[in-house]
């Protein structure tokens, strides 16, 4: 059974589990933390949810930058972040219970909004709305699934208020699909107003779904399984048993679902009717949605990064310290974050291309620091966010 301990480590996050209170100007704090301008940033795009789009592809059209050093560095909020979104010139990054919007160009907070007591997974941007998780809320604190209004922060709607929710939202033009949580077995489909259109139990820990057309892909955690459900009804279309639990996100590439287990397997599976293509092993345990695009699928494990070609076949593996974000695809580049740093390597053959270390901060004693959500590029420009509660923009300047 997983522990809240554990449910934290599957998000990323590395929190001491012995913080309370608000880090900035509490008892003992320096004050606010201090930011980093070194000059604006000339970038827009869309990387409007978790892996990029509703299939969990992962990759991005930009390219990488080549050399980057920091352009900006906010700290909006006291610690924890996933992975941004972006839409426009605007990013958006979920904190411990926070939702900001950032701009592209500054790093300027634009609002703040409260979004629960826990929120550890990305948010999602999707016609002007702003779709965010949250967990942990108890009897009197919201948790499950709000709807927030891009232009001003206005919550819009929540639900399944009864739920704790960790993955993060898959939006669509049809509905907001979400997974499951800690001690949560449900999945769901939200209309885009916030009315229930059905839900399902598949089991704790069920991962941000993938979504193909009127299929919707969920590995449903601990019950160590891929389930494909009807996108309107809910209905299983099919299922398939695995050999261990199945806690990240799969992804729709083609007409395959690619998804891995805790064991190290990586398989694809016929999107139509779920029978296995094939089956590969990776060195370590897999705890991040893979990456697909052309003919590459990129899988981080325990101490690494490994790529595979279309048929399983191993093409080239890096070892990295620590655990790897999910990678994200550029056109040049395998952007991952490892402990403290954010990595660049070669497509091609894995190589190394370039790191930045992001900081540690300090508040009494505690170290706040490592990078919690995959890295994404927008034209050239490389933003994160780290555990310390920082968002840095990275470029060449």
């Amino acid at each position: 059974m997983v522990t809240r301990r554990s449910a934290l480590a599957l998000l990323g996050s590395t929190l001491p589990t012995t913080l309370t209170g608000c880090l900035f100007g509490g008892s003992g704090d320096a004050g606010p933390p201090t930011t980093v301008t070194n000059r604006p940033v000339d970038a827009a795009g869309s990387v409007p949810q978790y892996q990029v789009d509703a299939e969990n592809a992962g990759s991005l059209s930009s390219p990488a930058p080549s050399d980057p050093t920091v352009a900006w560095r906010r700290t909006p909020n006291r610690y924890d972040a996933a992975q941004p979104v972006v839409d426009g010139d605007d990013a958006y990054v979920a904190f411990d219970g926070d939702l900001v919007k950032l701009g592209l160009a500054d790093g300027e907070a634009a609002w703040t909004v409260d979004a629960g007591h826990a929120s550890h997974s990305a948010p999602a941007v999707h016609d002007g709305v702003v779709y965010a998780t949250v967990w942990n809320g108890g009897e009197s604190v919201p948790r499950g699934l709000v709807a927030v209004d891009a232009a001003d922060g206005a919550v819009r709607w929540r639900a399944l208020t009864d739920n704790d929710v960790n993955a993060s939202p898959t939006p669509t033009d049809d509905a907001v699909f979400v997974g499951g949580g800690f001690e949560n077995d449900e999945v769901a489909a939200v209309e885009t107003d916030g009315t229930v259109r059905w839900r399902r139990d598949l089991g704790e820990y069920a991962a941000a779904p993938a979504v193909d057309d009127d299929r919707v892909v969920y590995a449903t955690g601990e019950s160590a399984s891929v389930v494909a459900l009807d996108a309107e009804t809910g209905e299983t279309v099919w299922e398939l048993s695995v050999d261990g639990r199945t806690v990240v996100a799969p992804t729709v590439a083609g007409e395959s679902v690619v998804v891995a287990d805790e064991t190290g397997t990586v398989r694809a599976l016929d999107a139509e009717s779920g029978e296995e293509e094939w089956q590969t092993a990776v060195d370590d345990r897999v705890r991040h949605s893979v990456a697909v695009a052309d003919d590459h699928i990129v899988v981080v494990h325990d101490g690494g990064v490994t790529a595979l070609a279309t048929g399983g076949e191993k093409r080239w593996s890096t070892p990295l310290d620590g655990t790897p974000t999910a990678p994200t695809l550029t056109a040049d580049a395998v952007l991952v974050g490892a402990r403290r740093d954010v990595i660049a390597l070669a497509r091609t053959d894995g190589t190394e291309r370039w790191r930045v270390e992001t900081r540690e901060r300090n508040y009494t004693d505690v170290v706040l620091g490592g990078v919690t959500g995959s890295p994404v590029a927008v034209d050239g420009t490389v933003l994160v966010a780290t555990q310390a509660g920082d968002v840095y923009a990275l470029d060449d300047g």
